[in-house]
């Protein structure tokens, strides 16, 4: 709890004192949006993992191992040096390594954890690749003065724009987006605080990457129509293998892929704010709803229930986001979408809920357009047309979904279902080539 409070105390210093820095590490608007959340989601899991794993002899080694993976995401949102920025991604990526593997006994848990490892180094690698143009761009290793510094040049150096590429790649191999997510529907064979850390909070790590370089990645057009169609791919693949899954860790991973395609196009878009707003509600329902994948509650009994959370917690963020980051008419749109997408839209059945939230998104993407000309900003074709791409995967999406659920059982659709079912087979190629 004293962590929770300090992450409130010092979103409370940023706010109202501005940037604070000091040893290579800073606290900004940023930063302090996210440690908070991390503080929040990391409190609860530690707390269910001192029942969950009660009586294991092991308890000690993964309640240690999970300190440390927390430790490195704090260290990840804070840093103000790019290489202990770099330092502190692949720290995350190696302690949970060691999480994912608590039972190495288990094939399907070393399988998906070395399809994690391989996949996480080709992150690194794009990471490590961009800052070191970025350096050499600017000559300062210092995430400020780089930012800054670009600001002033009158021309972009080429190493700049490769560093865009390199970042939207880094990000799509840390947020698992389609082809390079089988790693995260597999990790079920580790203890489910863990499943719960990962899909809450680190595989948010490379949505909160290009947020903080978001001056630099905005510059380069085609790296967001790179961004959008690897995002717009997952959501549309996500979505719907999420509604054919038979069990429901398997539901929530193909889900968490399909949300962290949503979160990226908001990127992919120019909607920074809606994106870190997503990563907030988003990381609360899923914590909450992996936590309690295997426990039914009766009615009137007591409880923390995350996912009831979203919605201060949302609020809190948009008055923050409103009042210090200047946002206009095209994020606000985006969050509304947001609140549709992530609060899980109760009541309904998954079906329902997803094609209401495609709905919802596909209007906001509408109302992104429709911002920049409210505000009389010229809205140019790349904006445009990634737009209408992103709505028209929105269109297929909402199509694909009505087909797939109004006609199961249907002998003509049942190799469709199959099909999605199995996230087209992607996964199980990926897994005949690590196999041999």
């Amino acid at each position: 709890m004293s962590g929770l409070a300090l992450s409130f105390t010092a979103l409370i210093a940023a706010l109202t004192q501005g940037d604070l820095a000091a040893m290579g590490l800073r606290v900004d608007t940023l930063s302090a949006v996210v440690l908070a959340l991390v503080a929040l989601v990391g409190a609860t899991v530690l707390r269910f993992s001192f029942n969950y794993l009660d009586g294991d002899k092991r308890q000690a080694h993964f309640l240690s191992n999970l300190h440390l993976t927390l430790a490195t995401v704090v260290v990840f949102v804070m840093a103000a040096n790019i290489w202990l920025l770099a330092a502190s991604w692949i720290a995350m990526s190696l302690t949970l390594h060691r999480l994912l593997l608590f039972y190495p006994d288990r094939a399907g848990a070393r399988r998906a954890a070395f399809k994690k490892f391989v996949m996480a180094r080709l992150g690194d690698v794009c990471l490590v690749g961009a800052l070191a143009c970025l350096q050499r761009a600017t000559g300062t290793s210092d995430i400020a003065s780089i930012l800054s510094t670009l600001h002033g040049l009158p021309q972009m150096p080429q190493s700049v724009y490769l560093a865009g590429y390199l970042l939207v790649m880094a990000a799509v191999c840390k947020s698992a987006q389609f082809p390079l997510h089988g790693w995260l529907i597999e990790v079920m064979e580790t203890p489910t605080p863990v499943s719960a850390l990962l899909h809450a909070g680190v595989v948010n790590a490379g949505g909160i990457m290009l947020i903080r370089f978001a001056d630099i990645v905005a510059l380069n057009a085609p790296a967001l129509w790179l961004l959008a169609a690897f995002a717009t791919l997952s959501i549309i693949i996500g979505t719907l293998a999420s509604v054919t899954q038979t069990t429901v860790k398997a539901a929530l991973a193909w889900s968490t892929v399909a949300q962290m395609g949503f979160m990226l196009l908001q990127c992919a878009l120019g909607a920074f704010g809606g994106a870190l707003f997503h990563i907030v509600a988003h990381a609360l329902y899923k914590a909450n709803a992996f936590l309690r994948c295997g426990t039914l509650r009766e009615p009137g009994t007591k409880g923390l229930n995350l996912s009831i959370l979203w919605i201060p917690v949302s609020v809190a963020i948009l008055c923050v986001l409103a009042a210090y980051c200047r946002m206009e008419a095209n994020v606000l749109v985006t969050l509304v979408a947001g609140i549709g997408l992530c609060a899980g839209l109760p009541n309904r059945r998954p079906e329902q809920a997803l094609t209401l939230g495609a709905l919802v998104l596909a209007a906001s993407l509408c109302g992104h357009w429709l911002g920049d000309v409210a505000i009389a900003r010229a809205a140019g074709p790349v904006s445009l047309g990634m737009t209408a791409f992103a709505i028209a995967g929105m269109a297929l999406l909402v199509g694909l979904q009505a087909l797939v659920c109004s006609t199961f059982g249907h002998r003509s659709t049942h190799a469709l279902y199959v099909h999605v079912r199995n996230g087209f087979y992607i996964n199980a190629l990926l897994n005949r080539r690590f196999a041999s």
